[in-house]
């Protein structure tokens, strides 16, 4: 890469969904933190450099909000989950620069097989909302796409 060159991100969103069963909260967060981890240093591991992946997990009330910057899967958290956890959704945002899509997609799909009962849906954050009156920066409704 030259110094005229953009330094653009790839950039994959994930959503989530499942049933822990209703396991402790203490083994919920460290299970979906070690997801991120895993996913951080997997990234890094391909080369990448993270930008910051973060992920937001409810369940009920509930929220699980974590986030990770570096490539050695240290994971801080805003929130944990302080109840048991049994159905649950998820998005994950993971924004790494110097490593394609496709990789990243990749990396997501694999470390969530270590979760069972939970699937994954992994988006590429490329398209384009063209509805003038949404907010959302990362929209992906089809409704709103030309």
């Amino acid at each position: 890469m030259t110094r005229d060159e953009e330094f653009i991100p790839s950039v994959a969103v994930a959503r989530f969904s499942g049933d822990l069963h209703g396991m402790p909260a203490e083994e919920a967060n460290a299970l979906l933190t070690k997801l991120l981890a895993d996913i951080s240093v997997d990234c890094g591991a391909e080369g990448g450099i993270i930008g910051h992946n973060k992920a937001n997990f409810r369940c009920g009330d509930d929220l699980l909000s974590i986030s990770c910057t570096t490539d050695d899967g240290k994971v801080r958290s805003k929130s944990l989950f302080v109840a048991p956890v049994g159905e649950f959704t998820g998005v994950m945002d993971v924004i790494v620069y110097e490593l394609d899509y496709s990789v990243i997609r990749g990396i997501v799909e694999e470390c969530a097989k270590a979760l069972p009962g939970v699937e994954v849906s992994v988006l590429e954050n490329q398209l384009r909302c063209s509805d003038p009156n949404c907010k959302d920066p990362n929209c992906t409704n089809p409704e709103h796409m030309k």
